[in-house]
């Protein structure tokens, strides 16, 4: 069939006779997958849930997958996801994220908005990536061609997008200084190899990277030169640092915490939040700490401005030109000059306190101001630095905020149309149309374990949370897809050395009596123990171009998709017997008035407990009796805050339940 990829809309509108006419007869020479492949996939798709798994499948998965794709299987268990950035078309949402349990290294996975699936991952064994209360430590570059990311807290290291490979730039300039704010600076000459934060920006054709960090003669960082296969260090020739003077004086600033080149590449812009207060003429007993915006100037590297009259919260629009700031009463200010353009109270006509959030939209024409006064929470919106329109929101109370600040609870649509705000009531999202009159389109289910919102391309809506991650269709409400990394209640992580295959990652699927262990090679096999096939099949994609999905189930029973149904043989544990790891349980207790009367029937049995402590945290013990106040356990499972006090707190409890024994390898004698 000639020319069968100019006009897309064929896929969709065609009848299923035709559909299979197209697989056979389709010239896929001009097959483009960013143009093609999204409504081919969303034909067949239709075509799955009208007469499920067809030869149409495997026909069209021979054409599309034989100019060559990757098998990708999203994760079915992560660590806390910590770093967001959506990518400059909207189509994908990058994340980094720790590994499972207290396992070093991490993982930077790219999102398709339009599946819920990862396209794309890179895997540090060692190496912890992102962070979990910093902003913009995961950043596209402006094209989208490049993803940088901070790597063991110290260095920026730049890896091309979409082609599943490590970093092929770092940039290690910190000296291992101590990081913003600057109450942790550290004297390099007393602590060796303490690492710090660094935030940093991309310049906007891409050639250079600004990175914050203290400097020699108080410099406040530097800028970095790039050039992809380069390892640049402090002595690393065509590194410039920024001297920060303010009118041919030492600023005596610290560094920023969050930074911004602006659009003509004249300036960078950024803030310092909790800036530690080394004037000698400051009251450091009543103001230790304070925060300022300040502006440099790319060609001399000096401060135009320092302004110290900064409150948060803060956020600069995405051109640098305005800076809204201030819980009560809020302002706007010039943001090449730090001087108040106005006070958004008076232009609302209404008093303004507890702003929780500001968000700009992506041209910057409209602030969304979130208010969080008790019971009745708004968003007052501005445009132009005028009133536009009152979201009176439906909810009681606004949801928490993202603990990394790269995504809010406010979420603009491309255009600044429409906005969706995350609300507290039952996990639910809220979509409004913007203007003089806002009105509520409706609400978004599915909310749970979400503290964070990006509207992408595509009408697609994402929230993410340090365990889950929703994707929503705009126009519907429909839930496209959701996920979440936790464990099981009462499952415990594998014992690493349970790997069948030592030196890769270790993919796992929880079964009766322990865990069955899977791998997805990325030349389309397959490799899991029979029963386990349907659990593991939906998380299966090929990464087609580095950046879209295909699901591999259509592809079996083509040359590129194979499974192998069986049973790894795991390695011999070195972990005791003893370790609560070799157990399961089935949670007998949640948080609530009946803690202890549910607990009370379990005395002298051997119980499994999850702790709410950092990272992840076990415990295994017969329990003698069920206080007041908590668990006394043999052994002791003392609390977190006494080392001495014997009993557990239920406030430090996850879950608890009879211990199981799993059955895993022999550990020998």
């Amino acid at each position: 069939m000639p020319g069968p990829f100019e006009n897309s809309s064929q896929w969709m509108d065609c009848s299923d006779a035709e559909l299979e006419s197209l697989a056979e007869q389709a010239d896929f020479s001009g097959f483009v997958p960013g143009r093609d492949l999204p409504p081919l996939r969303e034909r067949l798709l239709r075509l799955e849930r009208e007469r499920g798994l067809t030869e149409v499948h495997r026909r069209f998965s021979d054409k599309v997958l034989a100019a060559g794709a990757r098998l990708v299987e999203t994760p079915r268990y992560l660590g806390m996801q910590s770093s967001f950035a959506l990518s400059p078309d909207g189509r994908h949402l990058a994340i980094a994220n720790d590994r499972l349990g207290k396992s070093p290294g991490g993982d930077v996975c790219i999102w398709e908005l339009a599946t819920g699936r990862v396209v794309d991952a890179v895997g540090f064994e060692t190496t912890q990536v992102g962070s979990t209360g910093d902003p913009s430590c995961l950043q596209w570059s402006p094209s989208g061609k490049w993803l940088g990311v901070i790597l063991d807290k110290v260095v920026v290291g730049v890896l091309r997008a979409f082609a599943g490979t490590r970093p092929t730039f770092t940039a290690d300039v910190t000296r291992r200084w101590g990081s913003p704010p600057a109450w942790a600076v550290i004297n390099p000459a007393h602590v060796a190899n303490t690492g710090h934060l660094p935030a940093w920006c991309w310049s906007p054709d891409e050639t250079q990277l600004f990175i914050s960090t203290p400097g020699p003669d108080g410099a406040l960082g530097c800028i970095v030169p790039f050039r992809e296969g380069a390892r640049v260090n402090e002595d690393s020739d065509g590194l410039r640092w920024c001297p920060a003077r303010l009118d041919g004086q030492p600023s005596k600033s610290q560094p920023h915490t969050w930074v911004r080149w602006s659009p003509d590449g004249s300036r960078i812009h950024g803030y310092c939040k909790d800036e530690f207060v080394s004037d000698p003429n400051v009251d450091l007993e009543n103001e230790p700490t304070r925060s300022s915006a300040s502006v440099i100037d790319v060609r001399s590297g000096d401060l135009q401005y320092r302004f110290d009259a900064l409150k948060l919260p803060v956020a600069f629009s995405p051109d640098g030109t305005r800076l809204a700031y201030g819980e009560e009463p809020p302002w706007l200010a010039n943001g090449h000059t730090a001087r108040a353009v106005a006070h958004l109270a008076r232009r609302a006509r209404v008093r303004i306190r507890s702003v929780e959030e500001y968000v700009w939209s992506r041209d910057g024409r409209r602030l969304a101001v979130l208010i969080n006064e008790y019971k009745h929470p708004k968003v007052l919106i501005f445009e132009e630095g005028k009133l536009l329109g009152v979201v009176d929101l439906k909810s009681p109370l606004l949801w928490r905020s993202s603990r990394s600040g790269d995504l809010g609870r406010w979420a603009w649509s491309p255009d600044g149309t429409m906005g969706a705000c995350l609300l507290r009531e039952g996990g639910k999202v809220e979509l409004w149309k913007v203007g003089p009159s806002p009105r509520m389109l409706r609400r978004l289910e599915g909310a749970s374990g979400i503290d964070g919102l990006a509207w992408g391309a595509d009408d697609t809506l994402v929230g993410a949370g340090p365990q889950d991650i929703a994707f929503w269709d705009v126009n519907t409400g429909a839930l496209r897809s959701r996920s979440s990394f936790a464990l099981e209640r009462g499952r415990l992580p594998p014992p690493s050395d349970w790997n069948p295959w030592p030196g890769e990652v270790a993919r796992f699927i929880p079964a009766e009596h322990g865990w069955d262990f899977t791998r997805a090679q990325p030349d389309g096999t397959v490799e899991c123990p029979p029963g386990s096939r349907e659990k593991l099949e939906p998380w299966l994609m090929f990464s087609v171009g580095g950046r879209h999905a295909w699901p591999w189930r259509w592809a079996e029973g083509t040359p590129h998709a194979r499974w192998e149904e069986k049973a790894p043989t795991p390695v011999v544990s070195k972990v005791p017997v003893e370790s609560p790891i070799h157990y399961r349980a089935e949670p007998v207790f949640t948080p609530g008035p009946a803690i202890r009367d549910n607990l009370a029937p379990y005395v002298g049995q051997t119980l499994l407990l999850r702790l709410n402590w950092h990272g992840w945290s076990y415990a295994r013990g017969v329990l003698r009796e069920a206080t007041e106040k908590g668990l006394l356990l043999d052994p002791p499972c003392p609390s977190l805050w006494s080392s001495r006090e014997p009993v557990l707190p239920y406030g430090e409890i996850s879950w608890v339940g009879p211990a199981v024994a799993l059955e895993g390898p022999e550990t020998g004698p």
